[in-house]
């Protein structure tokens, strides 16, 4: 074979290859594609759930940012609190709301019994009067290790009524704590120990 027949055939076999070359990498561009696809997928899906998740926490904090109900017995122990500061002693009677509005509560402070009208939300103090304290009142406050307070979150607590009214009591020369409660709307009276804070409902004797 002659040197310038043998080029000829060079020449196709050379093109050729180069073609050969050129496919292949064609073929892996197109394949590096599909691959970005499946990445560019997951990001996505990703993002949707990220939002997904926002707007389950927004439901479920939302309702928690309302303000919680104003309860009648959280206002009769805000306004024993506002009246004890007030009067500087130890309450040992509450009554509720009803004609004026106002919460009367007795504090007991040495010798002298300080009535304090609290408004009906229980922050702000009306007016004020003083009177004598009864001599066993003050004997029976002394000895007392549950306060008024205590006794009617035991009793509130116990009944799963409301406060009416509490006031510390006596029978038969031994005090309580006597605690009305509305529940359902009915009034149910309760007695409390000043010493140990037993809650037993009283009974009407028929």
């Amino acid at each position: 074979m002659s040197n310038r027949a043998a080029r000829r055939l060079a020449v196709p076999a050379a093109l050729a290859l180069a073609l050969g070359l050129t496919l292949t990498a064609c073929a892996d561009d197109d394949g590096g594609a599909p691959a970005d696809t499946p990445a560019t997928s997951a990001a996505e899906g990703t993002a949707t759930d990220d939002a997904t998740d926002d707007d389950t926490t927004d439901d479920m904090t939302s309702p928690s940012a309302s303000a919680a109900p104003e309860h009648r017995t959280a206002a009769g122990l805000l306004a024993i609190a506002t009246a004890e500061k007030k009067a500087g002693g130890t309450a040992y009677a509450i009554d509720d709301p009803d004609r004026d509005n106002t919460w009367e509560v007795d504090v007991a402070t040495g010798t002298i019994s300080v009535e304090v009208e609290v408004s009906a939300d229980g922050t702000e103090v009306v007016r004020t009067q003083e009177d004598d304290l009864d001599a066993d009142d003050r004997r029976a406050l002394a000895d007392a290790t549950v306060s008024i307070t205590r006794a009617i979150e035991r009793t509130v607590a116990k009944s799963g009524g409301d406060l009416d009214d509490a006031e510390l009591d006596e029978d038969d020369g031994r005090y309580h704590w006597s605690v009305t409660v509305l529940v359902d709307g009915v009034e149910t009276d309760y007695r409390v120990g000043t010493q140990d804070g037993k809650v037993v409902q009283e009974r009407d004797d028929d």
